[in-house]
């Protein structure tokens, strides 16, 4: 016997495939940046080059699809801060440290987004005082806390330092997300959101490529770095243009799924790729973290029910 799905639960197909595909894709970042790295491809250009391809990509398929970018002071201020808070910031720290931290172990720093996006607004006083979600904070960074005192938890003494520095980036994204909300343009589509991010970003990291190594040709590293940029331009693409189109579809208490996506994937690209495999305490770390993601978004759900009730 089969059943025919609820109007809601057809709502709900298409941001889920896009929910497994973007974490999926996102998830694989990790082992791109380190595969860059190990090819001994600079940081800034890396960076440059995958920004580059994917805003050729996306500004491409939009002027097909026939939705460019509207260019006006709304939209440009809209694409400058999510190129620089959602973009530049976590991608440039990411490739920072892709070398010095194993990527499973990255995966678990995404997942701390939701959390600290709650404590800064709570502490720019943007959202209220609510008992789950200060007990998810608090439950995700203990999970962090298990990464960096043990002495066994990570493989290299010094790791613990990066994984620290590795914490900008939640930070990036939670500035990122309080200030989008503000700054959001109505009617923007999402080739043409993602399209204009990534050609701020372009831009951005030209500058800073040519500042800290001159221009580096894409070739610099050989094979591996190419395959590295072509594998990170397809990953941000598909992430970038599901991130959005989800929470355009579904909201955000549905795209925070997301984030448990993003840490399985993670996990298991690592382990693929690379053979990693991660001590007890990072174990512990994932099921805190597991926990804490489960706690922010049922008190994400809860306040959200109260504003409509």
């Amino acid at each position: 016997m089969t059943t025919t799905p609820t109007p809601g639960r057809r709502l709900l197909l298409v941001p889920s495939a896009l929910l497994l595909v973007g974490g999926i894709a996102y998830g694989s970042m990790f082992s791109a940046n380190k595969m860059a790295v190990d090819a001994g491809m600079p940081v800034m250009a890396y960076a440059f080059w995958q920004a580059l391809f994917a805003s050729a990509v996306l500004l491409g398929a939009s002027v097909l699809l026939r939705q460019p970018p509207q260019v006006n002071v709304k939209t440009l201020r809209l694409f400058v801060m999510v190129a620089a808070m959602g973009l530049v910031g976590p991608l440039l720290v990411f490739a920072s440290v892709a070398d010095r931290v194993p990527p499973g172990v990255l995966t678990l720093i995404v997942a701390l987004i939701p959390a600290t996006t709650y404590l800064l607004s709570l502490i720019l006083r943007m959202d209220r005082f609510r008992w789950l979600s200060v007990a998810g904070v608090a439950v995700g960074f203990a999970g962090i806390l298990l990464i960096v005192l043990p002495s066994g938890s990570l493989e290299s003494s010094g790791a613990a330092l990066w994984v620290v520095f590795a914490l900008l980036v939640p930070v990036f994204a939670a500035f990122n997300n309080m200030l989008g909300e503000r700054l959001t343009v109505p009617g923007v589509s999402t080739l043409g959101l993602a399209g204009g991010m990534f050609s701020v970003a372009t831009v951005f990291l030209l500058i800073a490529m040519l500042a800290s190594d001159g221009f580096v040709p894409i070739t610099r590293a050989g094979a591996n770095g190419i395959y590295a940029v072509l594998w990170a331009t397809a990953a941000q693409t598909i992430t970038y243009v599901s991130f959005f189109e989800i929470i355009r579809r579904a909201g955000g208490v549905f795209f925070a799924l997301l984030n448990y996506v993003v840490v399985a994937a993670g996990l298991v690209w690592a382990n693929i790729l690379f053979g990693e495999h991660l001590s007890l305490w990072v174990w512990l770390a994932v099921i805190l973290v597991a926990i804490s993601l489960a706690l922010m978004n049922i008190g994400t759900a809860r306040a959200l029910k109260e504003r409509q009730g």
